[in-house]
């Protein structure tokens, strides 16, 4: 079986005993949304395993950049890898700033600054993700 695949099952399985958990062992907290367990916050709890996760795949995807160096693609066509670029970065990020209006929330510098992270944070990713070789693998040179 692929990685993959062995990634969601494992994260399905975790995700449901993490659930089963804080159902089981949760204290009242002030609002319906969150739960606490063991003095932790599950969306505490989430927020950090996002960063974890989101920090582990940019060392990994950076140490294999250094060590590839797929550079292929962004040569042969500057203007198409550009475009891509902003593809990626933009239109992820535009749906936080829709989810932000749909909730009534003014766009203040807080908004925006969460905005230009995520700019940043999907358009890194995609760099990272040609640099590593990983596109090359998924679409193979004509």
């Amino acid at each position: 079986m692929d990685l993959m695949w062995w990634s969601l099952i494992i994260g399905g399985f975790v995700g449901i005993i993490l659930s089963i958990v804080f159902d089981i062992y949760s204290v009242r907290t002030a609002t319906a949304y969150t739960k606490n367990i063991f003095g932790v916050g599950s969306t505490d709890l989430i927020t950090d395993v996002i960063f974890l996760i989101v920090a582990f795949a940019i060392v990994v995807l950076t140490t294999m950049s250094g060590l590839i160096r797929d550079l292929s693609y962004p040569i042969k066509n500057p203007a198409f890898f550009s475009i891509e670029v902003l593809l990626m970065a933009f239109p992820p990020a535009f749906v936080f700033l829709l989810m932000a209006y749909f909730r009534g929330y003014a766009f203040d510098g807080s908004i925006l600054e969460k905005f230009v992270v995520l700019v940043l944070k999907f358009g890194i990713f995609h760099v990272l993700l040609q640099f590593s070789g990983f596109y090359s693998s998924i679409f193979p040179p004509v």
